[in-house]
């Protein structure tokens, strides 16, 4: 195997994760907090939404620093993820 398949398919093996949490966290309704709190609720959920995409985006190029550069978007997003799910 070539170091650029390699690099995809750890990718993947990133994305896999972040993008169920992502999802189960969309479909989960806003908690009941006061306006304010619901407002940055949604948006926390767009801008992780979009950082999805954006992390498959650069995973779907054929350049190998685009490759490179979504792992390690892709580890510091689920390491984000993992701090907001225990703070």
């Amino acid at each position: 195997m070539s170091t650029i398949k390699i690099i995809t398919l750890i990718n993947w093996l990133l994305i896999s994760p972040y993008g169920f949490y992502v999802l189960y966290y969309l479909f989960q309704a806003n908690g009941s907090t006061d306006a304010a709190g619901q407002g940055m609720e949604s948006a926390v959920k767009g801008v992780f939404f979009f950082l999805l995409l954006g992390v498959i985006g650069l995973n779907l190029l054929p350049y190998l620093w685009t490759k490179i550069l979504a792992s390690l978007l892709a580890i510091l997003l689920l390491l984000l993820v993992y701090y907001i799910r225990t703070h």
